[in-house]
């Protein structure tokens, strides 16, 4: 074995210049993908490192409207001064680094533009939120 623990609970958080630090969220906020567990922040951290023009985003997985597995949305604030993005050649660009950096069979279904995240008092980002407001935007299911 090489001493890591296989499974971690609990917050993340990441060590910033100058001594400060970032509350990230749950590490153990995981998604099913096509039948693969992932958590948020693994997806994110790929999008943050390889993906230019992002300063921030939150992965959330949603339910397809007529059932099956999650799919993967991705609120996306643009870093300033990087002029107007553009929601399709972005989904593109981190589709991209998905397939590359993570995993393969990993595919992003929407990016959603923010102006901002909203975060809790303590500076999480409230995924349940943003799942929320994505969930409240498709077209009501039937039931038969």
């Amino acid at each position: 074995m090489s001493g890591r623990p296989l499974r971690r609970h609990g917050d993340e958080v990441a060590r910033l210049p100058g001594g400060y630090y970032q509350a990230l969220g749950r590490c153990d906020d995981t998604m099913n993908l096509g039948g693969i567990k992932v958590a948020s922040v693994e997806l994110e951290r790929v999008v943050l490192e390889h993906v230019g023009g992002v300063s921030e985003v939150a992965a959330v997985g949603a339910p397809a409207a007529g059932g099956g597995p999650e799919l993967l949305h991705l609120f996306v604030v643009a870093a300033a001064g990087g002029g107007a993005p553009d929601a399709e050649g972005l989904r593109t660009a981190c589709n991209a680094a998905l397939r590359q950096h993570l995993n393969p069979l990993f595919k992003c279904e929407g990016v959603l533009l923010r102006a901002s995240l909203p975060r809790t008092a303590s500076n999480k980002v409230m995924r349940r939120t943003l799942r929320d407001e994505l969930m409240a935007g498709r077209a009501p299911r039937s039931k038969l």
